[in-house]
């Protein structure tokens, strides 16, 4: 049986399932350093500029071709998603989110979300499509 994904608001705890069955997906992590000129040549030293980055990338597919009613509008799904990628009233920074499949588990905001729509009814619904999204971790 497909373990299904969710992705949660941490301050409303709200969740989003998605049927996720990735063929892969990516963290990345990234190191800032500053590395002074040093004249005449020679190695420099290499020094920590910045915190790092990190980041997770996945491609979500969504499909609704199987419901009826207003559910099988997925506009409305990926709006909550989009939201959540809106700084909090009041706040500077999105709330943060969880992305958690099995043991597998990444806290942070959203830095980038993509829609990709496939599949429509007659009337123009998206009923399937991809949704590109990054999520960076931060401290706060």
């Amino acid at each position: 049986m497909l373990v299904k994904a969710t992705i949660t608001h941490m301050a409303t705890l709200e969740n989003l399932t998605v049927l996720w069955n990735p063929r892969s997906y990516s963290v990345h992590r990234t190191n800032h350093f500053a590395s002074p000129a040093i004249l005449g040549g020679g190695l420099s030293r290499i020094d920590m500029s910045a915190g790092g980055t990190e980041r997770f990338t996945a491609r979500l597919f969504l499909d609704s071709s199987e419901r009826s009613g207003p559910a099988r509008d997925l506009r409305a799904y990926v709006g909550r998603l989009e939201s959540w990628a809106e700084p909090e009233p009041g706040g500077e920074l999105q709330p943060e989110l969880l992305f958690l499949w099995g043991s597998f588990r990444f806290q942070g905001v959203v830095e980038d979300l993509r829609e990709e729509w496939i599949r429509f009814d007659p009337d123009g619904t998206p009923i399937r499509g991809w949704v590109d999204l990054t999520l960076r971790r931060c401290s706060r």
